[in-house]
């Protein structure tokens, strides 16, 4: 109930994120509307936050080992799977921008036994190291323009490639749980 009531509290997700109508909700707004859930719940949100918010990290003493384990472990906590799967989805995002940085670094691939990952994605990788889009083109379509925008260091572009990706997933993930509570109903 209380994530319920979050919810309908919340804007509706506009289709575009570069044609917002209104204002997102400030840090206050979404604090406030935060504090309806139980202690518990957001716990859990600020465990998620960590692994996935950037700004959030502390770059000294977080190596990708130490991200993909704590990843791991915040993913195991989580009951609910449409949220574990939002939360999958954007580490092995993470996890594929991750390979594509250390590559250009000049960095061999990963031994099967170093932790730099997290996902499916991380044996394909390994196995496809040499191969511009890890052969996970299939899959993930935007492999290629992300490698390309990176090793040219068109971070603006590669930074909205990254956002609008992120975006049209949570769109997608909206609409298909819309749908499933509305055939539950």
């Amino acid at each position: 109930m209380d994530y319920a009531m979050l919810m309908a509290s919340l804007q509706p997700h506009p289709l575009s994120l570069w044609d917002l109508k209104n204002k997102p909700a400030s840090k206050i707004h979404l604090e406030r509307r935060l504090s309806l859930l139980q202690d518990s719940e957001r716990q859990q949100l600020e465990e998620i936050v960590s692994v996935l918010h950037w700004a959030r990290m502390d770059n000294e003493n977080n190596s990708d080992a130490k991200i993909a384990a704590k990843a791991e472990r915040v993913i195991n906590s989580i009951d609910n799977p449409l949220l574990r799967e939002t939360i999958i989805w954007r580490m092995e995002l993470r996890t594929i921008m991750t390979a594509i940085r250390r590559r250009k670094l000049g960095m061999d691939a990963p031994s099967r036994n170093e932790r730099w990952g997290y996902g499916q994605v991380v044996p394909f990788i390994r196995k496809n190291w040499q191969i511009d889009d890890f052969s996970l083109s299939h899959r993930f379509g935007w492999i290629k323009q992300a490698n390309t925008l990176f090793e040219t260091e068109q971070s603006v572009e590669l930074e909205k490639l990254l956002l609008n990706l992120s975006w049209q997933h949570y769109e997608r993930i909206g609409h298909a749980h819309a749908e499933n509570q509305g055939n539950v109903a």
